[in-house]
């Protein structure tokens, strides 16, 4: 085997590999917009930071001096 058959076979095969991932690439995103059209939309919310409230101090009846 020639260094020339060698690159063509290497050649070949890239693009064989890419054109295999670009092809999964597309059923992935295909099968991904189709599950997200069945889920309802609470479930489409963007998964934010989370913050907690402010905690305001209760005032108690106890506390009260009149």
């Amino acid at each position: 085997m020639s260094v020339s058959e060698l690159l063509q076979i290497v050649a070949v095969s890239s693009a064989l590999t890419l054109a295999l991932f670009l092809l999964l690439y597309s059923f992935w995103r295909q099968i991904k917009a189709a599950v997200r059209g069945c889920l309802r939309p609470r479930y489409l919310k963007s998964q934010g930071v989370r913050r907690r409230l402010s905690v305001t101090p209760v005032k108690s009846e106890s506390d009260e001096s009149a």
